[in-house]
């Protein structure tokens, strides 16, 4: 008779399943198949790389090409030597001593006016809605935030009718139609998407920074000032670029308030060359390559403050 204390032989279940043996490879698998998806992953986005890459390569070689090699030969073949004479006459095709360097100061012009009016008029407004309270604060940032599903031509004409109307005094037509004004003036009243932007990363800072600064005697705008538009850097920078983006690129406006050569901006002046030059592909894509090149250089040197303040404020809130 056994002793109730003996251990007890283990005995499997009718119903238990059996053990399965430990494979000694699965960990060396699972890592081969996670190694591989990552690979196929960068794969398929270097390839997709190479894919948008396609039009800026035509862009390049076409401007490289005479006339005869971009209609005779294919699209993306290589030229039979670099044809630079290409910029020279773009820079130079246009009449009454009228350059593309007129047009790309017009545009950098135009383009800075509206980012520092966009940066200084939408941050100040933000800190407003993000820090300041004030009786009905909600319901007009909520106004504010409906505008953005307005499209862009649907108040097309309106503003075209309210500028028509402003007196200009040094403006040939009397009114603000045919200057510049209209096309950054705008901007330093501030911007729907930019407040929005600027007040999401405003509401992530701690609020007690602002009441230590408080404390220590510091007034709303030195607190705006010392505290909040340091910290905000990178949603600043990334307004900038956005802001910088849209004007350079826009056609539309300059194309409805612009009548004198010497104010036409890149697009605009593009746009005159390709009606008036028909047909003369490599001096066109060299002038949108020049075109192209300050939203490169811009890109490279922010991009940094570009994807951090994407990760910091966009959409948080």
């Amino acid at each position: 008779m056994t002793s109730p204390l003996a251990p007890l032989a283990p005995t499997v279940g009718a119903g238990a399943p059996a053990a399965r043996p430990i494979d000694p490879h699965r960990p060396r698998r699972r890592r081969a198949l996670r190694l591989t998806r990552r690979g196929l992953l960068y794969a398929v986005l270097i390839a997709g790389g190479l894919l948008m890459l396609v039009p800026f390569f035509w862009m390049i070689v076409t401007s490289l090409k005479t006339r005869a090699e971009v209609f005779g030969a294919p699209p993306l073949s290589l030229p039979s030597g670099p044809h630079f004479e290409n910029y020279a006459n773009m820079w130079s095709a246009f009449p009454n001593e009228v350059t593309f360097g007129t047009f790309f100061l017009n545009s950098l012009k135009i383009a800075l006016l509206c980012t520092v009016g966009q940066l200084v008029s939408s941050s100040m407004a933000a800190y407003a809605f993000a820090v300041i309270p004030f009786r009905g604060r909600g319901p007009l940032f909520g106004i504010l935030l409906a505008t953005l599903i307005i499209p862009f031509q649907v108040v097309l004409v309106p503003n075209f009718i309210l500028y028509r109307t402003l007196p200009h005094p040094t403006s040939a037509s009397g009114n603000w139609i045919g200057t510049q004004e209209p096309l950054w003036v705008g901007a330093w009243l501030g911007g729907a998407f930019g407040i929005f932007l600027l007040r999401q990363f405003f509401r992530a800072i701690p609020s007690e920074l602002a009441d230590a600064a408080r404390v220590d005697g510091a007034n709303p705008w030195q607190i705006f000032t010392r505290v909040y538009v340091p910290l905000a850097r990178p949603a600043l920078a990334t307004l900038a670029i956005f802001t910088f983006m849209w004007t350079w690129n826009d056609l539309l406006s300059p194309l409805i308030y612009l009548s004198d050569l010497d104010q036409y901006t890149t697009t605009v002046g593009l746009a005159f060359f390709q009606g008036q030059h028909v047909g003369k592909w490599p001096e066109m894509m060299a002038g949108a390559l020049v075109s192209l090149l300050p939203m490169i250089i811009l890109f490279v040197v922010a991009q940094k403050y570009f994807v951090r303040g994407i990760a910091l404020s966009g959409l948080k809130g």
